[in-house]
């Protein structure tokens, strides 16, 4: 709830639409969890159902802040492409490969390490390009920073807890670690809240000589 909160007293008047899109990432945690809580306690198998749908819907947030966030080129436009892929992945082992009945690892894992890449290329754009201290001070660059960590982090977890899930003390370990990361993903977030909009002179702006792809300036 922390980031909501601050998103309401920091935030709320911003015309971002990159936040607007974290705002209801956020919700839509906040209601995933509460439903897989439900779920986890009722020992329902449906609760498989929502884990593969809420990787689905993670990942359509995740590209919609980098459509928002990313200068037009090249890599911009392949996000509508790469989701359309993802999302026929998905799909498949849902239904063909998985067969709804058991954490889909792989699914899980492909979104993750897609979402890093992501992550990486932003960050080494905006810091080849601009001013050091200006990129550390915007709000999107701490919304990456909390993504790139939170996802680096769960990345191995996500990927055994198809053939562990069943273990008891696996069981346990993957309660704490992913609660760990959830914890540090939200106080990151609330900080990302607490950055100023950066000012339209200070923005970057794309460099559209294409001698180099990640070639940025800071527009005068």
């Amino acid at each position: 709830m922390l980031p909501l909160v601050f998103f309401l007293l920091y935030k709320r008047h911003s015309k971002e639409k990159s936040l607007r899109v974290i705002f209801y990432y956020i919700l839509y945690c906040i209601i995933n969890e509460a439903l897989s809580y439900y779920l986890n306690e009722i020992r329902s198998a449906t609760i498989f159902i929502v884990f593969a749908l809420f990787s689905l819907a993670e990942f359509t947030f995740f590209c919609l802040f980098f459509r928002y966030v990313l200068s037009p080129g090249l890599i911009r436009k392949s996000i509508f492409f790469i989701w359309i892929l993802f999302s026929l992945f998905t799909l498949i082992d849902f239904f063909l490969i998985n067969k709804k009945s058991s954490f889909d690892s792989i699914t899980v894992g492909v979104e993750s390490l897609l979402t890093i890449l992501m992550c990486i290329y932003y960050l080494v754009v905006q810091i080849k390009g601009a001013n050091t201290l200006f990129v550390y001070s915007t709000t999107n660059f701490w919304i990456i920073i909390t993504f790139l960590i939170y996802l680096s982090g769960l990345f191995f977890l996500y990927i055994m807890a198809e053939t562990m899930i069943n273990n008891k003390a696996f069981h346990i370990q993957y309660l704490l670690i992913n609660s760990v990361f959830n914890i540090l993903k939200n106080i990151l977030l609330s900080i990302a809240m607490l950055m100023k909009t950066a000012p339209v002179k200070d923005q970057v702006q794309k460099n559209y000589d294409w001698d180099n792809l990640l070639s940025y300036k800071i527009k005068n």
